[in-house]
């Protein structure tokens, strides 16, 4: 039986630094378990949608699996009835951020057969399991399907808790030089290279080293739902590495998990291992401000730890509580501090215009990159669905399939949260980047 796998554009006005991790994991279930497969990569191969087609045509299939974040919406709109018109026949099966945060859209507007809800790796293998043996689909769990004109709905499937259990990704069915030669997070990576001016970052690949995040920040539109935490081995994750050493000469590994610091005992782990198998790679990861403590970045710094991303997201308390960062502002400015000292590059983010923001909270958030020496712009709040603060502002979203279309990676504005007026909040934005006083 073939399948294809598809991988949605996203984020296209940067180059594609990300492999469609996931995706490719799935890929290397269904290879083992007999299947003839195939991924098809729109997003690192950027092909006009007229290339889409003519390379559609060129394959034949059984199922076929999209893969795309929620910002993919129109293009799956778009690529769904594209494969129903090349091969009727065939099975069309959507997974990710959209099928899960939006199934019931996604079934009633497009013609797509089969919403994977949350991680996808053992359901689609259970998926085609189930197709190749005539199997009923309503026996595989955790998905939405529609069947002579109706939808059900399975029971939810719990999370993968042996995360170790899961094959690498399938980086042979990638055009993986697209993305070695891309640094995971842009200009930034280098800039964290800069900091260890003996450092240079020629092939970078991303790594996810856990699921979920222990913490439920209103705002967050998690990689796996919000799932529980989960983490892969030391032992595991590094076995990737080296894998990625020797295969692709990687020199700079991304781990672009929620937050890689949560579990000190593992992050601790994963340095000592990292540093004792001397492996020629510098690396970076998502972290919290409130795991930031001197002695485990001086340790992660040593097993060759270069940048670290934060979000700050605001310099006003008022704002962190509506968040539910359950942090506070000077947690924040000491987690820089220490990590500057630490000799690894501090990246941060914020987000602009959540509900609640006012003159004084911009304000504060204007002082705070200030008096640290912070230069970079803010995220707008976008309430991505499937979070709390969708549920919080829905009010203000009347027609659901009009906003997602607008969705972008969030520096794009979709709905004001705020009191402000449209013109006053992009006034009020402006000062933020440029970091010039409000009142």
């Amino acid at each position: 039986m073939k399948i294809l796998l598809i991988n949605c554009p996203v984020r296209l006005n940067a180059p594609p630094n990300n492999i469609p991790y996931g995706l490719s994991i799935i890929a290397n279930l269904l290879r083992n378990e007999g299947f003839e497969v195939e991924i098809y990569d729109i997003n690192a191969l950027r092909p006009a949608r007229q290339e889409v087609i003519t390379a559609l045509k060129n394959r034949r299939w059984d199922i076929v699996g999209v893969s795309g974040l929620i910002t993919t919406y129109t293009f799956q709109v778009w690529l769904i009835s594209c494969l129903k018109k090349l091969n009727p026949e065939s099975l069309i099966i959507s997974g990710g951020g959209l099928a899960t945060s939006s199934s019931e859209l996604l079934l009633k507007k497009t013609l797509v057969d089969i919403a994977v809800l949350g991680e996808g790796e053992l359901t689609m293998l259970d998926l085609c399991r189930a197709v190749r043996d005539n199997s009923p689909l309503k026996n595989v769990m955790g998905i939405r399907f529609r069947e002579n004109g109706r939808f059900y709905s399975t029971p939810r499937r719990e999370s993968i808790e042996d995360l170790d259990s899961m094959p690498f990704p399938a980086w042979d069915m990638l055009p993986i030089e697209k993305y070695l030669k891309n640094p995971i997070w842009g200009r930034d990576v280098h800039n964290s290279s800069g900091f260890r001016s003996n450092i240079i970052v020629n092939r970078s690949m991303n790594v996810i080293s856990a699921r979920g995040c222990p913490f439920n920040c209103h705002y967050c539109y998690h990689l796996f739902g919000r799932s529980k935490y989960r983490l892969r081995s030391a032992g595991n994750v590094v076995e990737e590495v080296e894998m990625l050493v020797s295969l692709y000469g990687v020199d700079f590994i991304g781990f672009v998990d929620d937050n890689t610091m949560a579990d000190t005992k593992r992050l601790l782990e994963l340095c000592d291992l990292l540093e004792k198998k001397r492996l020629p790679v510098t690396w970076g990861c998502h972290g919290r401000i409130t795991n930031a403590e001197p002695e485990i970045l001086q340790r992660m710094s040593e097993a060759g730890c270069v940048w670290i991303g934060y979000g700050i997201e605001s310099g006003s308390q008022k704002i962190l509580n509506a968040m539910n960062k359950k942090a506070t502002v000077e947690q924040a400015k000491q987690a820089i501090i220490n990590t500057r000292k630490a000799n690894i590059y501090a990246n941060t983010t914020f987000i602009f215009g959540y509900p609640g923001e006012t003159k004084e909270t911009i304000q504060a958030t204007i002082d705070f990159k200030r008096e640290l020496d912070i230069k970079c712009p803010s995220f707008f709040a976008t309430p991505y669905p499937g979070t709390p603060l969708f549920e919080q502002v829905r009010d203000r979203i009347q027609d659901e399939e009009e906003f997602i279309t607008k969705l972008g990676n969030a520096t794009d504005f979709t709905v004001n949260l705020t009191d402000f007026d449209n013109e006053r909040l992009f006034e009020l934005k402006q000062a933020v980047e440029e970091n010039r006083d409000v009142i």
